[in-house]
């Protein structure tokens, strides 16, 4: 008896083990696409052919994620600029609810003068 119980506590800790890696899995690519959505917004607040925000949101659709919202003007300037983005992405869980897991980035961006 004592062995079926110890055998279910084991099971038990287990799956719960997987949640927990699905949660930081799920934290850690939300965290890729956020950095990569915001690398791809700075760029775009200077190119004429893409809106920064729809940049942002194709790079965290490349990465699996969702565009939450993103503070990136357009300024065709030669002054530094910043951007900040929100991302967001399901962690399937076992036990529980599957959890939406988000993550922020930020990018700077000077552009380059042509010609200089």
């Amino acid at each position: 008896m004592l062995a079926v119980v110890m055998v279910g506590v084991i099971l038990a800790l287990s799956l719960a083990l997987l949640d927990v890696t699905a949660i930081l899995s799920a934290r850690t690519r939300a965290q890729t696409a956020a950095d990569a959505a915001a690398l791809a917004a700075a760029a775009a607040t200077f190119a004429p052919d893409l809106a920064p925000r729809e940049a942002a949101r194709r790079m965290a659709e490349a990465n699996g994620a969702g565009l939450v919202w993103c503070r990136c003007r357009v300024d065709r300037s030669l002054a530094p600029r910043s951007v900040a983005v929100r991302t967001q992405m399901l962690a399937r869980l076992w036990f529980w609810d599957d959890v939406r897991v988000s993550a922020q980035a930020r990018a700077e961006f000077v552009p380059y003068p042509v010609g200089q």
